[in-house]
């Protein structure tokens, strides 16, 4: 009998410990994965800052997915959430309703704890050390590698330090805590402290990373023919650096050897024409400047429209006293038509699914 009870009084501590794992585990997990469904394509603002003041984010959401994720897990679990900024919210700093156990109480307020907090690596991926990737990278992209980590400490509220210490010198727990849980977390000893034992039990660190490709536009493009921007029917949230926007930024790249081989000449050509009576002297062009009105070989022309139903983008064209319907992209080849078909096939779930789910 004397064996029974400690082994059953142990059991209940050793279940609580793998509860609060589990719950940190969920913590840092479910944060990292609210990364994946944010507009990237919108232009970050400035936000309040948690130390006071205000900030830049790296991109819209970046703070506050994160900030939001500690106040749903301040209380260790998802079950019970509040996300009021009041002082009388679910995790207060007066407040322990959130504690419940009996035997062991986990708290982010232990020394060597954390509450989740993320981290943008912006360019730990995808930098080739090329000058013309480098640039477009560091001009569009606003992901990246995102790493979330959390981390809970535990203290012992049921156990006996001792157990027959007559026969035994090895303790069986930590120092037994009774009262408040916040006000013990934080006078909490961890390991390597300087008063001796520690009475925390300090959790793994649970970390999980996340790798955003923010490169591909999100929203639909509509241009057409001759114009320079998306039109305004394009709900892209920063219409600057849209599809249009980020072609001119690779096509006029100083590093872009072959633009600027072809600038030089086009300049050349036009002038001589000019100079020849061969064109008019509004069309002459010159260095730097693409404001031309003529059709500027510097300017990238660039027309697209987005596909909407099954039938194809279509374009309307004049010609030969009528007006005839093309396909602008390859939706037809009037062979085995492979685009029609994949379309077709393709379902409306991730990765083409034809069922939530189930691939």
């Amino acid at each position: 009998m004397l064996v029974i009870v400690p082994v059953f009084m142990y059991s209940l501590f050793l279940f609580d410990l793998l509860r609060h794992m589990l719950d940190a585990q969920e913590t840092g997990l479910s944060t990292v994965w609210d990364y994946s469904v944010l507009d990237y394509a919108k232009k970050p603002e400035s936000v309040p800052a948690e130390g006071g003041g205000s900030t830049t984010e790296a991109f819209s959401g970046f703070g506050m997915a994160q900030g939001t994720a500690r106040q749903m897990f301040c209380d260790h679990e998802s079950g019970l959430d509040s996300y009021d900024p009041g002082p009388d919210r679910e995790c207060g700093a007066h407040l322990e309703d959130h504690h419940t156990d009996v035997v062991a109480s986990a708290c982010w307020l232990n020394p060597g704890a954390q509450q989740v907090q993320c981290y943008l690596d912006a360019n730990a991926v995808g930098a080739y050390g090329v000058s013309l990737h480098q640039s477009y990278m560091d001009t569009f992209q606003r992901g990246g590698l995102i790493r979330c980590d959390a981390r809970l400490g535990v203290q012992n509220y049921l156990l006996p330090e001792e157990f027959l210490p007559e026969f035994s010198k090895v303790k069986m727990a930590k120092e037994l805590q009774k009262g408040s849980v916040h006000t013990n977390a934080q006078a909490g000893r961890a390991e390597g402290n300087e008063h001796g034992d520690s009475n925390v039990y300090l959790l793994p660190w649970e970390r999980i990373a996340l790798l955003t490709d923010t490169w591909a536009l999100s929203a639909s493009v509509s241009m057409r023919p001759g114009y320079r921007q998306e039109e305004a029917s394009s709900n892209l949230q920063d219409p600057s650096e849209g599809l249009y926007t980020r072609v001119v930024q690779l096509y006029q790249n100083q590093e872009n050897m072959g633009f600027t081989q072809m600038s030089n000449a086009s300049v050349s050509l036009v002038n001589r024409a000019i100079s020849s009576n061969l064109l008019h002297t509004s069309l002459r062009m010159y260095p730097g400047s693409y404001d031309t009105p003529g059709d500027d070989p510097r300017q990238p022309s660039l027309a697209i429209m987005p596909q909407e139903g099954d039938s194809g983008a279509e374009e309307e064209i004049e010609q030969q006293r009528g007006r005839h319907r093309y396909f602008s992209n390859e939706w037809r080849d009037w062979g085995s038509n492979n685009n029609e078909r994949s379309y077709q096939g393709r379902g409306n779930w991730y990765l083409g699914c034809a069922r939530e789910e189930s691939c």
